[in-house]
């Protein structure tokens, strides 16, 4: 046998494989080189869709610290309003609450230092805390009195537990020089992370992004994070968004990285192939040109293998998500590609060889061929967007473009890359709506309509033109509240809404203030006031008719009436704010008119509420000028003998003589002076029974002092009098207060766990007027009661009407029969008290008994 030796082995055998091999290397290197473009082409795409996020959350984040940061300004409005003071701080606080979502806390700090604060409840140990010196958020008040401007302090720890922020706004007021001068702080405690909710970061993780939302601290330099997603963002996209007196940053990226490990692989692994297949294709050839033979149907072979593996780049390419064209630089569309998902945009052959002018509106096309100009002279265009209508709807697209380097012909290309936007500018609409419109009715909002008022008053102030602003506010709808649940409520508001827009015309104004009070501004009525006042009316007779048709709520019918208050308005030198005051003060005329009914402002008004003004300040004053003192009534039992008095407060005002308690009492209970009245009349009876009791003709007599509603509802009373019977060392079974039934039926539970803590102490209770409020058996018999009183409006007709002496019978067999003892107040003749002894009442107060006297008077009265 003969033996072939290698050495001796054609060249020819050798030469296919080493051109196989080189191949193989260039083709691979080749294939790294598409892998690694296509790799940052994807990257680029990915770092872009990130940056998009980034903005859009970016975005949302600003705005929604500014909504909330503006109820700092609201309550400065009050403070401005007021000259630095706000009576009902702690109701408007608390209804405003609700509208600045995050915000947990509103206050205010005259001075810097904590004096009012909503709500009050859980926050009581903040009052009197100086936020000016204090060592953690000192730094942000004190710049904000210095610079005059809103500041943000945080993130911190916040007492009540969590992370929050603190805005603060500096209030100035005029002084006595008409220079402005340091009031104060109001300030709105934000809570994270649910003032961030609706920004919805959470979206995000859900969406596969990692996130987080951080500052650098001015003091240290260190990093602090706001909100963050578990996972840590890797080499992130980065967007800033401005705060007052600082600067956050939103940082993104993609929880698995950028780019995927499993798609590199899969193109590694098709690139090698392809060389593979390349390098094989040679040798094959090679090995043809030696062996003619199946030559052809080798290459017909390859050929397809080679197609195949275009067909795979292509589905590759297929994944990008958004759009990419080639252009020209005159607007003509040279390629074309979109992944099968987009379905906003047409096909390829509605692009390939057109210009821009002649596939897009004239708008759109402007917007495309000036990013081309702008490509072609910076190199690239980023960020510029335009709407599309098309058949399956209107779109927002946002192009970039970039300048190929090098083109065959020499003509500047383009690679263009559209982004559907729709879903961001629809978000970006919505954050407008809810800055300007309320979200419940849809109506324009308190800040929209004003701003539209200040556009009426020039118009007005131009054309002579009068117009009127109608105040709106529904009868007892807190009843529909109560008694049917805020949804039906809700239901109710929106077909208000309707009903009063279908009143009015196209260019009028109808927005919601808020609850259940709306305004309708009407422009250009009449250049005759007269005239004017009766389109005005007869608009408001047509707004009263519409609203108080019965309503379908849910299956349910339901009636409801408003209460209108109207003013006209002429020219821009009246404010918005006066003539809002105004329409108010209108609509409050008739609800006193018996509502159902519509008012016009009347200057008289006004002068109502400066008597009531000025008989405000006038409170103040006697207070802190001991102007106020107390008369005693007497109170005998059926033996004729006194046991006691109620003290009755008195005004001695040096100016308006004796002032009626029907005149400041009701007052200081609606401005909050009730409290200080009520402790000074406490601790005098206190004290003076502390005196009685040094007297042996006196040291059994008792004091029944009244307690407001107000006063009784303050956490710290039953500890308050506890410390006032301690202080004053008063016989705490001398002291007798008396409590009216609507205190008692507001919170049972409640005020059956104040008065036993007192009864405890020895201290008794009388249920003033009773049965003229909301009596009720099932809580006279869990309250510690010791006395029931039988309202004068009984006693004064009791020997005429069989109605009223069948009442005051019962009274006192009810009183009898729970081991109460009653007493009755206006007794003025003998027929009465003799009528009353002889049903068993225990005790009488009244003119007959003796009448409210001075103190001096009362203890003569029983020496004598």
């Amino acid at each position: 046998m003969i033996q072939r030796d290698p050495a001796t082995e054609p060249s020819s055998h050798r030469r296919p494989l080493a051109v196989a091999w080189t191949v193989f290397v260039v083709a691979a290197l080749a294939s790294a080189g598409v892998i690694w473009k296509l790799e940052q082409r994807s990257l680029a795409t990915d770092r872009l869709r990130m940056e998009a996020l980034a903005s859009d959350h970016a975005h949302a984040i600003q705005s929604t610290m500014e909504r909330a940061l503006s109820a700092t300004y609201s309550i400065a409005a009050m403070v401005r309003q007021g000259k630095g003071n706000v009576p009902d701080f702690e109701g408007v606080a608390n209804e405003m609450l609700p509208w600045y979502p995050g915000v947990s806390i509103l206050g205010l700090s005259p001075g810097g230092v904590i004096q009012r604060v909503a709500p009050l409840a859980g926050n009581e140990k903040s009052i009197g805390f100086d936020q000016l010196k204090d060592p953690v958020q000192g730094r942000e008040a004190r710049l904000a009195r210095d610079t005059g401007k809103l500041t943000l302090a945080g993130p911190l720890k916040l007492i009540q537990g969590g992370l929050g922020a603190v805005g603060r706004l500096p209030i100035f007021l005029d002084g006595p020089d008409g220079k402005p001068v340091f009031w104060g702080l109001t300030y709105a405690v934000i809570r994270f992370p649910q003032a961030l909710s609706s920004v919805r970061l959470t979206q995000l993780t859900e969406g596969g992004v990692a996130y987080a939302l951080w500052r650098i601290n001015p003091d240290t330099g260190a990093r602090e994070t706001i909100a963050a997603s578990a996972v840590v963002p890797v080499a992130p996209v980065e967007h800033s968004l401005t705060v007052p007196n600082g600067q956050w940053t939103l940082s993104v990226a993609p929880v698995g990285g950028w780019g995927s490990t499993s798609d590199l692989a899969f193109k590694t692994l098709l690139g090698l192939i392809f060389s593979v297949m390349l390098a094989y294709a040679s040798k094959l050839l090679m090995e043809l040109q030696a062996h003619e033979r199946g030559r052809e149907a080798l290459i017909a072979q390859r050929t397809q293998e080679i197609a195949a593996s275009q067909s795979k780049l292509q589905a590759t390419l297929e994944a990008i998500p958004d759009v990419l064209l080639e252009m020209g630089l005159d607007g003509t569309y040279h390629d074309y590609h979109a992944p099968r998902s987009n379905t906003s945009f047409p096909p390829a052959e509605f692009f390939l060889g057109k210009k821009v002018n002649d596939v897009l509106p004239p708008d759109a096309a402007d917007a495309v061929m000036a990013a081309l100009q702008e490509a072609n002279q910076l190199g690239h265009s980023d960020g510029r967007e335009f709407p599309l209508q098309t058949s399956k709807g209107n779109f927002w697209f946002e192009i970039s473009l970039t300048r190929k380097r090098d083109t065959q012909d020499g003509e500047p290309r383009f690679i263009v890359l559209s982004r559907n936007v729709t879903q961001r500018k629809t978000s970006e609409e919505e954050i407008n709506k809810l800055a300007f419109f309320d979200p419940l009715t849809e109506l324009p909002n308190r800040r929209l309509m004003v701003d539209r008022l200040r556009q009426a008053l020039a118009v007005s102030t131009r054309s002579g033109r009068l117009g009127a602003l109608q105040f709106i506010d529904l009868d007892n709808f807190k009843t529909l509240n109560d008694t049917q649940g805020h949804d039906m409520g809700d239901l109710l508001l929106q077909q208000v809404a309707t009903r009063l827009t279908s009143c009015v015309r196209q260019g009028d104004t109808v927005a919601r203030l808020g609850g259940d009070e709306f305004v309708v501004m009407i422009e250009e009525l009449s250049d005759n006031r007269e005239e004017a006042a009766a389109l005005a009316e007869t608009i408001g007779e047509k707004l009263l008719a519409a609203i108080s048709v019965p309503y379908r709520l849910a299956g349910l019918e339901y009636q409801i009436t408003p209460s209108i208050g109207i003013t006209l308005y002429s020219d821009h030198e009246q404010s918005t704010d006066e003539l809002l005051k105004q329409a108010d003060l209108a609509m409050y005329q008739s609800k006193a008119a018996g509502r159902n009914t519509l008012r016009f402002f009347d200057p008289a008004m006004q002068a109502v509420i400066t008597t009531r003004v000025s008989l405000e300040k006038d409170i103040r004053q006697g207070i802190l000028k001991d102007q106020f003192v107390l008369y005693y009534q007497p109170q005998i039992n059926r033996d004729g003998r006194t046991v006691g008095a109620e003290v009755l407060l008195r005004w001695p005002h040096p100016e308006r003589g004796m002032v009626s308690p029907v005149d400041f009492i009701p007052l200081a209970e609606d401005t909050g002076l009730i409290l200080p009245l009520g402790n000074w009349v406490m601790e005098t009876a206190c004290t003076q029974l502390a005196l009685w009791a040094q007297n042996p003709h006196l040291q059994d007599l008792t004091l029944a002092v009244n307690v407001s509603a107000r006063q009784f509802r303050q956490p710290d009373f039953v500890p308050y009098v506890i410390d006032l019977i301690s202080y004053t060392g008063v016989n705490p079974k001398r002291l007798k207060l008396e409590l009216t039934e609507s205190l008692l039926v507001n919170d049972v539970e409640e005020t059956k766990t104040k008065m036993t803590a007192l009864k405890q102490h020895g201290v008794g209770f009388s249920l003033d007027d009773f049965g003229t409020g909301y009596s009720s058996l099932s809580y006279l018999k869990r309250l510690p009661l010791d006395q029931l009183k039988i309202d004068q409006s009984f006693v004064r007709d009791l020997m005429t009407d069989p109605n009223d002496a069948a009442i005051a019978l019962a009274v006192i067999t009810l009183g009898h029969a729970l081991g109460l003892t009653v007493i009755a107040e206006g007794v003025e003749t003998r027929a009465q008290r003799d009528h009353l002894h002889s049903q068993g009442c225990d005790a009488y107060q009244g003119y007959l008994v003796g009448r409210p006297m001075p103190l001096v008077d009362f203890e003569n009265s029983l020496t004598t």
